[in-house]
């Protein structure tokens, strides 16, 4: 067992009743990170977090007495699920973990010393003492029945604990015995009790089927400390081997997930960490006490021991390494050992402001109430006038026949009604145009009726389409409505028919939220214009990287379809996916698993970054080798092994010395710093500006205490960090703003005649490690090239993360900065983005880059093209593939595609979450989040050559992830084809799939297809509009909506039936191919236009499905017409004939 050490020393506060209290009682939560202490005046704590051990809620034991004071000293705390259970000498109360009271038994007539739950009911608790015991009902908060222990002469009962279905009972006499709950808590009948300790008992602690004791024993007549702390096993109370403890103990405790393990501790604190499967090994500590001992306890998974001393202090030992990482901070785990249940935090109080009053102070300084809310009399207009209201339909002119017949007797006009206005005097209707005046012109609902937000809406409207607006400017303290987050709708068409192009309409693409983790995409869109990290991880691509989940691979796949997309929408699933199955991020808390978590996102994406560049940095050296990117007249600069090709662009090589206050030995180590996370001062000076926050937090000093490896004594440590050398720093340096209270972001906060963060700094290192920064002068120059910032309108809504970028200089030589709200995409001006005018927009991560970064980095060195072998390579991952079933041929070098080439693909998909959707009370449906769908299979066919139409990828791709729908019916994968160990399949994890399509978009190749949009939406590949043959949008008459199905065309065109029992990629694409060269004929012929009517007409008559009634086709693929080159889909109209000798529809004369 490993040796704990100090980390925390922390003295209870005065009470009311006792000005020195002392810790009586110890609980670690197993449910939350909370340490829970009880005091010698009756006070129980709780203390949040083994780094700072704050105090979160405080209360008295089962209350208080009518005078006032509190009860005697807390005896025990027991933690359960929903309450915390403390017992003191007067009685047992139970309180929720907020400190609201729920239960308390008292009698005063006992003695109560310990309790425990009841095994065989969670609503009642055992507790016993000098008295005897009584059983309370936890949910009635009442002594449910009274257990006599007559059968010990002196029936002091020291300690209960629960075992399996019993209770461990030690008594103050020394014996130990089984109670039984179904006989009322009497000894077990096939269990003897036994004499542990013939002077008396002091303790017991209890674990799986072992107990510990400790006690007192008789020498020469006299009572003395037992040295023996006795073991049984509780099965039949059988004596193990004792463990011997000189000292004498006065707390054990036996390990909570080792029962094996033993911690026994004196009364003056000598602790002994014994191994009772080995009796020779044991470890000693001295507790760093003054007085004594007077509590102790372990954490549920035995990392933590907390202990109180008589002097009101609580410590905190840990076995973990309590050093500082090269940045200076430290990360332990919870108390409990995971993410539990969070303490809840009272909200922060403003004080109002102080007024300075006297007889000339005016009223109106005391002000009115500002309201951030509308208050519930601010009724909407609709609410109280619609459209049929008189406030907007004045009363309309009396028709002129009436006027005519009318007859006016003392000044009031009778006239007869006409027949034509008879039966609707009480019909109340209301005018055009009153439904705008309602609602406001131009708006609808709150929302300016600018565009439709659906393609198939644009259809319908396109006579109606409005040009884009400008955005008002919003007043002040309001946040722009560019700023606030954007979602995505869903139509019956699904997530192709939103209009993302409404929401960009500039070069650079966006990024969707419609997946997990979608939080990162305002960072990933920072290090994609961030030149020399986007051409690292373009490059890493290039190479064999046998990692199946890395996410340098996936950014550079992300990076390249960004670039190829030049405005139109992509989604980072592939990257999310990698992420998602990363244990480290999960075990760091990185996932966003909520979309409606009001987790703050600013603090969450500033520790992905800190996570992901060391990512990056290990998974950029492959097989012991990385890209070396400095030119050949630096390369003298860098000792050593050639460093990561991450750490050349973004990490900071720094030395850390650390020198004993005691012996004043000096120990230094060296290490990379990929973020640089802002240090402030507690009180932060008016005129601070960010060159010395930046230069603080590089180059730091902290004191800690920890035990001196070189005098072996527990002192406190100077460690300072600097820089490694003067060439240091490098091209690309991220920060970590760190803003996390609303007094540091007074920092931020715009000032009158200045802003905080400059757009350049000057960074000047010096050979001895020191570094000198400021905003103007000589050294090196670094510009802001990207920012990260965190969005939150209000503290009750969730808030969200955008971008803001600055784009390499046009040809005019002028940059322009571009925000990134997800999907929507805009250009912004410069001083908008160093903006930070209130507390909805907060500063998370800051990319400087130099001025000067090509001559420092040859990026010219790195591979841009893919190796194309991994075509020609046929590899497998199933353990039975069946080779007679293969229906593929790998690619001969002889036949590696060229720009132009054909080829034939589909793809198949499982779903991996269902679709989530809400039912309205009309009837109809609303689509809150569409199915998450994963590649299963791909099928590639040559178009072209001698082996035209032979398949030359069949890849089934291998699925870790839980698959809720196979979708067989669909896509002809069955349960067994993902998993290694029973697919007969050609199986590959989703990279090496991946990197093949990626290669053939890159070498130029034409893809024919059946609905190829969506299909290449979910592999999440972009592939040019140009390179892309679908027969979706070939057969099909511009105006109309409806999309013909491959099923259908091949059965109408080509009469033959597919898909009669289950979709075959290779099929379908078959089919395509053959329907694309079938188009050509039809152009080469001029005849399409009337093929295509004549399509739709039968369509309708069948429904666009084929005939339940037809004879099944043939099995034999029809032979492929030769074709030389492709020709894209005609721009031209005009009517087209069918070509003789072909069936299934009609002959059109010509006239």
């Amino acid at each position: 067992m490993s040796l704990y050490n100090p980390l925390q020393l922390l003295p209870l506060p005065p009470d009311q009743t006792d000005p020195k209290p002392f810790p009586t009682a110890l609980a670690v939560d197993p449910f939350a990170d909370v340490l829970w202490s009880g005091s010698s005046s009756g006070t129980v704590t709780a203390w949040c977090g083994p780094l700072t051990l704050a105090r979160n809620v405080q209360f008295p034991a089962h209350g208080r007495d009518a005078s006032g004071f509190a009860n005697r000293g807390v005896r025990e705390i027991r933690v359960t699920d929903r309450e915390v259970w403390t017992l003191s000498e007067g009685g047992v109360g139970g309180r929720r973990r907020g400190g609201a009271p729920k239960w308390s038994v008292s009698d005063p007539s006992r003695s109560l010393r310990s309790m425990s739950p009841n095994p065989t009911n969670s609503h009642e608790v055992l507790a016993g003492g000098t008295g005897g015991m009584m059983l309370v009902n936890t949910a009635r908060g009442e002594v449910t029945r009274k257990v006599s222990t007559r059968q010990i002469d002196s029936p002091a009962i020291v300690h209960l604990a629960p075992l399996q279905r019993t209770v461990v009972s030690a008594y103050g006499s020394g014996q130990v015995s089984i109670l039984d709950p179904r006989t009322y808590f009497k000894s077990a009948s096939n269990i003897t009790p036994v004499q542990a300790h013939t002077g008396g008992l002091s303790g017991a602690d209890a674990n799986g089927h072992i107990v510990c004791t400790w006690g007192w024993t008789h020498v020469q007549g006299h009572p003395v400390a037992d040295p023996l702390v006795r073991l049984y096993d509780v099965r039949m109370l059988r004596a193990l081997p004792p463990v011997s403890f000189p000292a004498g103990p006065a707390f054990a405790l036996l390990h909570p997930t080792d029962s094996t393990k033993l911690v026994i501790s004196s009364q003056q604190g000598m602790l002994q960490i014994a191994d009772l499967s080995a009796s020779s090994q044991a470890s000693f500590l001295q507790l760093d006490v003054n007085t004594y001992v007077t509590s102790m306890a372990l954490s549920p998974l035995g990392d933590y021991l907390a202990f109180g001393d008589a002097d009101g202090q609580l410590h905190l030992w840990t076995m973990h390494d309590t050093t500082p990482d090269p940045t200076g901070h430290l990360a332990l785990p919870p108390l409990n050992g995971y993410e539990g249940v969070k303490p809840e935090w009272p909200d922060s109080t403003e004080p109002p402001p102080q007024i300075p009053w006297d007889d000339k102070t005016p009223l109106n300084l005391v002000g009115m109430p500002y309201y951030s809310e509308p208050l519930l009399s601010n009724f909407e207009p609709t609410d109280y006038a619609p459209v049929t209201s008189p406030f907007f339909n004045p009363p309309e002119p009396v028709p002129p026949n009436v006027l005519a017949a009318m007859k006016v007797i003392d000044f009031v006009g009778y006239a007869t009604l006409p027949r034509e206005l008879r039966g609707k005097r009480y019909v109340v209707s209301a005018r055009p145009g009153a439904g705008k005046l309602a609602t406001g012109r131009g708006f609808v609902n709150g929302r300016r009726e600018s565009a439709p937000r659906f393609r198939s809406d644009k259809d319908r409207k396109r006579d109606k389409s409005v040009e884009p607006e400008e955005e008002p400017q919003a007043p002040p303290g309001e946040v722009p409505k560019y700023y606030r987050k954007v979602e995505i709708k869903y139509s019956k068409f699904g997530i192709e028919d939103f209009d993302f192009g409404f929401y960009n309409r500039t070069e650079y693409s966006g990024l969707e939220t419609d997946i997990l983790n979608s939080y990162t995409n305002a960072l990933l869109q920072a290090l994609h214009y961030t030149t020399p990290i986007r051409a690292v991880a373009k490059a890493h691509i290039c190479v064999d990287c046998k990692k199946e989940h890395c996410l340098l691979c996936e950014a550079g796949f992300l990076f390249r379809m960004l670039e190829d997309a030049k405005g139109t929408n992509c989604q980072a699933s592939n990257f999310s996916k990698a992420f998602s199955a990363t244990p480290q991020a999960s075990a760091l808390g990185l996932m966003d698993s909520d979309d409606k978590s009001t987790t703050p996102y600013g603090s969450l994406i500033q520790s992905f970054n800190r996570w992901l560049l060391s990512t990056f940095s290990a998974e950029a050296v492959v097989d012991g080798e990385t890209f070396a990117l400095r030119p050949d007249s630096l390369d003298h600069l860098s000792l050593g092994a050639t460093p990561s090709a991450v750490d050349q662009v973004l990490g900071i090589r720094t030395k850390t010395t650390n020198t004993c206050q005691n012996c004043g030995y000096v120990s230094s180590r060296e290490a990379t710093v990929h973020s640089v996370d802002l240090q402030y001062p507690k009180k932060p000076p008016g005129d601070l500006r960010f060159s010395d926050i930046l230069r603080a937090s590089i180059i730091r000093e902290t004191w800690t205490k920890a035990n001196c490896s070189h005098c072996k004594a527990f002192a406190p440590l100077l460690s300072r960090r600097a820089l490694a050398s003067d060439n240091a720093l490098p091209p690309v340096i991220s920060v970590n703003a760190m803003v996390s209270t609303p007094e540091v972001f007074e920092v931020w906060r715009d000032k009158a005649d200045q802003r905080f963060l400059p757009p350049k700094v000057s960074l000047r290192p010096s050979p001895d490690g020191e570094l000198q920064v400021g905003e103007e002068g000589e050294g090196v120059v670094y510009g802001v090239k990207a920012m990260v910032v965190q969005i939150q309108e209000s503290p009750e809504l969730p808030g969200h993360l955008l971008s803001f970028v600055k784009m390499p200089p046009n040809d005019d030589g002028e940059s322009s900065w571009v925000m990134f709200n997800d999907f929507l995409v805009r250009r912004v001006s410069e001083q908008e983005v160093f903006r930070f005018p209130q507390l909805w927009k907060v500063p998370a991560i800051v990319l400087f880059e130099r001025e000067d970064v090509a001559s420092v980095l040859d990026l010219g060195k790195l591979p841009t093209q893919l190796d194309p072998s991994v075509l020609f390579q046929d590899v497998s991952l199933a353990w039975n593939r069946r080779n007679n079933s293969i229906k593929h041929k790998a690619l001969k070098p002889a036949e590696l595609p060229r720009p132009g080439t054909l080829i034939a693909i589909d793809a198949e998909f499982v779903a991996l979450q269902q679709e989530e959707m809400e039912f309205r009370s009309d009837g109809t449906k609303n689509i809150l989040r569409p199915s998450h769908m994963s590649l299963a299979r791909v099928s590639v066919l040559r178009g072209q050559g001698e082996m035209e139409g032979k398949p030359f990828i069949d890849d089934y791709i291998l699925t870790k992830e839980a698959v809720v729908d196979y979708l067989t019916e669909f896509s002809g994968i069955k349960s067994g084809d993902l998993d290694p160990n029973n697919s007969p399949h050609t199986l590959v994890p989703l990279k090496v799939a991946y990197k093949k399509l990626r290669l053939l978009v890159d070498l130029g190749c034409i893809f024919i297809g059946h609905g190829l949009s969506k299909d290449f939406r979910t592999i999440n590949i972009f592939v040019p509009p140009e390179q892309v043959m679908d027969t979706v949008n070939i057969y099909t008459i511009p105006g109309r909506q409806r999309k013909l199905s491959l099923r259908f065309l091949s059965w109408f065109l080509l009469k033959k039936d597919i898909q009669t029992q289950a979709h075959d990629s290779i099929e379908d694409a078959k089919y395509a191919l053959l329907l694309y060269k079938l188009y050509l004929d039809f152009e080469e012929q001029n005849r399409f236009e009337d093929v295509m009517e004549d399509i739709f007409i039968e369509g309708q008559k069948v429904g666009f499905k084929p005939p339940h009634d037809r004879p099944s086709s043939p099995a034999a693929f029809p032979p492929l017409p030769p074709v030389s080159a492709p020709t894209p889909p005609p721009q031209k109209q005009g009517r087209h004939l069918q070509p003789p000798g072909q069936g299934g529809y009609r002959r059109r004369q010509q006239h």
